[in-house]
């Protein structure tokens, strides 16, 4: 198993493929394993490193508050880990977040920027009516079956529930692998609570591209929209039909923007 010791904490990643490197950074609860809708795609063009957030999966869960700089720094140790300068970074709801940290403490080492699903973090976000119940943790990683039940309705968009059903059980079966403890789920929270990028998001000068599902029941489309208001020269693709998971929904529209995207950039 592949671990790499970053300030104290032992972090589990995997490499697939081949040539430039490309980070990939998950979000609440979620671990290396949900990468499963871009792996393949990405590897053949790209050294895709994915892995475990501290508090996740197979990495090591310290009992002490997470912050979203602590998990950028794991991600930029795990790079030095690696003996990787520099890479394109994509990041993914909480994923984001950390993503833009990273873009904003450690430029040099980010060469394309993806966010995706996300916003700025903290309360000013753009957030569901019902926020408070959608984003509990037993909303979205709850063991019962009406939690599965909830999890769905604020991870999918309602054509991915209703017609493809075996998407929405893949990811729920790739989640109860290796399921989050509450207690790291709470920390998660409470670092997204905590962090705010707004007043800094135009000091972010990489190239970027941002990404959201029109139908994103847990982090409306409306906070993308923000984001590329505020980072100078950003592309923005709002996904039809997609949910707070589009990408395991639609992966094949979304890994060829990203692909694409990514293939014009140069180092």
């Amino acid at each position: 198993m592949p671990t790499a010791e970053v300030d104290g904490v032992t972090l589990y990643y995997e490499i697939h493929g081949s040539g430039y490197p490309l980070l990939l950074i998950r979000g609440l609860g979620s671990n290396a394993d949900h990468w499963y809708g871009q792996v393949p795609a990405f590897s053949a063009h790209y050294q895709t490193i994915v892995f475990d957030n501290r508090g996740i999966g197979r990495s090591d869960k310290p009992d002490m508050p997470y912050t979203i700089p602590m998990m950028a720094e794991d991600a930029v140790g795990l790079l030095d880990a690696l003996q990787i300068p520099k890479a394109h970074v994509l990041g993914l709801s909480m994923g984001g977040l950390i993503a833009q940290q990273i873009a904003l403490d450690h430029a040099d080492r980010v060469n394309g920027l993806v966010l995706c699903c996300t916003g700025r973090g903290g309360n000013r976000m753009v957030r569901p009516p019902d926020f408070e119940n959608q984003a509990r943790p037993e909303a979205l990683y709850g063991s019962s079956e009406e939690a599965a039940l909830k999890a769905q309705l604020n991870l999918f968009a309602a054509e991915t529930i209703q017609s493809h059903p075996e998407v929405v059980q893949k990811y729920l079966e790739t989640s109860q692998k290796h399921p989050p403890d509450p207690g790291t789920l709470a920390r998660q929270r409470d670092a997204i609570q905590a962090f705010d990028s707004y007043e800094d998001l135009p000091k972010i000068k990489v190239p970027t591209l941002i990404m959201a599902g029109a139908e994103d029941a847990l982090v409306p489309p409306e906070n993308s929209k923000i984001l590329a208001e505020r980072i100078p020269g950003s592309r923005l693709e709002i996904v039809a039909g997609g949910g707070h998971q589009f990408m395991v929904e639609q992966p094949e529209v979304v890994n060829q923007i990203v692909l694409e995207f990514l293939s014009g950039l140069t180092d």
